[in-house]
């Protein structure tokens, strides 16, 4: 870029296209100037002296006369290319006219000399001197001369140094005010308020305008100005905000392809551009016939905007570097802005989720208090949701002294106390006097390093005792069922005794196959009356020492015939000296019942069922089974039949439900079974599960921990 001259009076030390220093430091060094330029006249006797100090516009050169009697002279503005202050800027050597036409002050006269002010080889302006003699300006004239020049340009230089060391101070506790101020706006249209009201504080300029990316396609759509001309209407209240309005977002769209505007390079290539007009290009009234400057806003690879300054005069790449620090500030701050109204749209779905749920939600804090629940939750307990924060929350799930042994606030007390998830668990409280039965899980969330846990309750009220009624229906219906049953068995079994005469060998077999299935028949009552005192909270363990031999025994008498007419082997692998377990012999004979059953029902003709009783320690990782020394027992049912594929293997243990396959040919059963050996499990502190492959048959394994000691 060319640079121009002007004079140090008028433009160096006050210039309005910088920030520069206080008035009285500028009148200090033309003062300092003042008193060289005196000397230099006296010193070598010229009537005048002048010095032409480089323009910071660059676009013409400029000159104050001083007088040796300390008169000024009106300015006398020329071309950069012109006259000996160009050929003296180019060479950096001094040039003397002997026989000039005029002097500085354009009267006729005889001598005039150019002296470069250099200073660590920068041309800042030339010294000029002129006298009306001809020949004034020898080899002595040139030295005396060109010291004082060397003495001006280190004056001159200092200044500068020290004008621009304030600009960049000034400069940067703008940029840190302007920081504080972006740190405490967290809604965008107030941010680019203050961005575009400080900005020219920074950076003179015209106009500035920002422009943020829109859609798929990233059109740079404008979202607030400020104009110099519209100062003179505040668009918003306020003296820091005159002239700065927001606009509609929909007008003077910037598409991506349009290469020509340096906008959408700086939005496209992530980084700062300048526009400079031509020289030769007409006043600056339009848009394209002005300098401009654009730069992106960018954080962590993400584009958030683009400012764009425009103004007569070129941008300096000081200016540029202070607006890309600024637009790092600005990228940050629109950063936060997002995330922050992320975070509220966030919040406010999370509350109309938390007001709309018909469950009671609530938060409790590591100590176990209530931090929030929503107004279902405080209906549950007939509090105001309003007056939960802070409050214990197993105040709520313990009435009185006597529901603190009890199952259900002992499991809510463990999850709070241990920070460990409570699955979903049915508990029965008193609440305001009555009974009340509530749906509960409790689910520890990581929320920084103050761990919270979620609970969730339903009213079941309702499903409980609707679930009671039902279960008492049947449990009435199951009763009434096992008198004729217990009946038909007994008179089968006189007759299979002979009390009533001899039997022929066909009569003993149809009486042998009506007695089997009025076991069939007893055991699916027995199961349905099971699962009713389940429901009904009715279901416990009649517990004694027991050998499990006989259990075994037992469970192979009854399916022995079925397995017989299916021409299957039953196989029975345990020591005769097994040790005794302390459970409840006729549940477990249940469960070898139900296991066999299925057994045989889906192993074909020729192949083997096996009943096995072995002894096992758990593995340092299974902790839900509490067992002393780690002794369990594991009771296996094996057979070779058609199997079970892998994604049934958890649910074949729900009720009523059946695998989808039909391919063994016999009838499935009622699908109450598994469901039932689960449970009896279970209640026993046990686990059942299931290995098997399609065609490879099934192997169920029971841990059952009720060895004796």
């Amino acid at each position: 870029m060319k640079r121009t001259l002007m004079t140090a009076y008028t433009h160096f030390v006050h210039n309005i296209n910088t920030l520069a220093t206080t008035e009285d430091e500028s009148q200090e060094l033309v003062h300092v100037l003042q008193k060289l330029l005196l000397q230099t006249g006296t010193l070598l006797r010229i009537p005048d002296c002048a010095l032409a100090l480089l323009d910071a516009s660059r676009t013409i050169i400029a000159r104050t006369i001083q007088h040796q009697y300390g008169q000024e002279f009106p300015s006398i503005r020329v071309l950069q290319d012109e006259g000996a202050m160009s050929w003296v800027r180019k060479h950096h050597e001094p040039f003397v006219i002997n026989r000039a036409a005029l002097t500085l002050q354009n009267v006729p006269g005889s001598s005039i000399i150019y002296v470069p002010l250099l200073y660590n080889e920068s041309f800042h302006g030339t010294l000029v001197a002129s006298s009306r003699e001809i020949e004034s300006f020898g080899a002595d004239e040139v030295r005396i001369l060109t010291i004082f020049a060397e003495q001006a340009a280190l004056i001159i230089a200092k200044a500068r140094q020290a004008e621009l060391a304030q600009q960049r101070a000034r400069r940067l506790e703008m940029l840190m005010h302007l920081s504080r101020g972006m740190t405490m706006r967290l809604e965008q249209d107030a941010l680019y308020r203050l961005v575009l009201a400080d900005v020219r504080y920074l950076v003179d300029c015209d106009r500035a305008m920002i422009y943020l990316p829109r859609g798929e396609t990233q059109e740079l759509v404008p979202v607030a100005e400020w104009s110099r001309k519209n100062m003179s209407v505040a668009h918003e209240p306020g003296p820091e905000r005159a002239g700065i309005k927001i606009i509609d977002r929909q007008r003077e769209k910037i598409k991506q392809p349009d290469t020509e505007a340096i906008i959408v390079w700086a939005a496209t290539h992530r980084h700062a551009m300048v526009y400079t007009p031509p020289a030769t290009a007409c006043a600056a009234t339009a848009m394209n016939n002005m300098a401009q400057l654009a730069t992106p806003f960018v954080s962590r690879e993400t584009l958030y905007g683009v400012l764009s300054l425009w103004r007569e005069t070129p941008f300096t790449g000081e200016e540029l570097r202070i607006v890309r620090n600024l637009s790092h500030l600005v990228a940050t701050a629109l950063e936060n802005t997002e995330l922050f109204q992320r975070v509220r749209s966030d919040q406010e779905q999370l509350r109309a989720i938390l007001a709309a749920s018909s469950d009671g939600i609530a938060m409790l804090d590591n100590e176990g208090r209530f931090i929030e629940a929503n107004a279902a939750f405080g209906q549950l307990f007939h509090i105001a949701s309003a007056q939960l924060p802070g409050l214990e929350g197993l105040k709520l799930f313990v009435s009185s002294e006597d529901d603190v042994a009890e199952q259900g606030p002992t499991l809510v007390r463990r999850a709070l106390e241990t920070q460990q998830p409570l699955a979903y668990s049915e508990i029965e409280l008193q609440i305001q006097g009555r009974p009340r039965a509530l749906g509960l899980s409790i689910t520890p969330v990581a929320v920084g390093k103050q761990p919270i846990s979620l609970l969730i309750a339903r009213d079941v009220t309702a499903i409980r005792d609707a679930t009671r009624m039902k279960a008492n229906f049947l449990s009435m219906i199951t009763h009434e069922l096992r008198s004729p049953l217990n009946a038909i068995n007994g008179y089968l079994d006189l007759a299979l005794t002979g009390l009533g005469g001899e039997l022929s060998e066909q009569q003993r077999e149809f009486i042998l196959r009506a007695r089997a299935g009025s076991e069939h028949l007893y055991a699916l009552v027995e199961d349905l009356l099971l699962l009713s005192r389940a429901d009904s909270g009715q279901l416990r363990l009649n517990r004694e020492i027991i050998k499990l031999q006989d259990v075994i025994a037992n469970a192979r008498e009854e399916m022995e015939l079925t397995a017989a007419d299916q021409d299957i082997n039953l196989a029975i692998e345990i020591a005769d000296d097994f040790p005794r377990l302390y459970a409840d012999g006729v549940r477990l004979q249940q469960v070898l019942r139900n296991l066999l059953s299925n057994a045989l029902r889906f192993t074909p003709a020729k192949g083997t069922v096996v009943i096995a009783a072995n002894l096992a320690r758990l593995g340092p990782g299974e902790t839900e089974i509490i067992a002393e020394d780690g002794r369990v027992v594991e009771l296996q049912v094996r057979d070779t039949g058609s199997g079970i594929p892998r994604d049934f293997h958890q649910r074949i243990f729900e009720r009523f439900f059946q695998v989808p396959d039909g391919s063994s040919g016999r009838a499935s059963g009622q699908g109450l079974g598994l469901a039932i050996v689960k449970m009896i499990v279970e209640l026993h502190g046990g686990r059942v599960s299931v290995e098997s492959e399609p065609e490879e048959g099934s192997t169920f394994t029971c841990i059952l921990p009720c060895l004796l000691a």
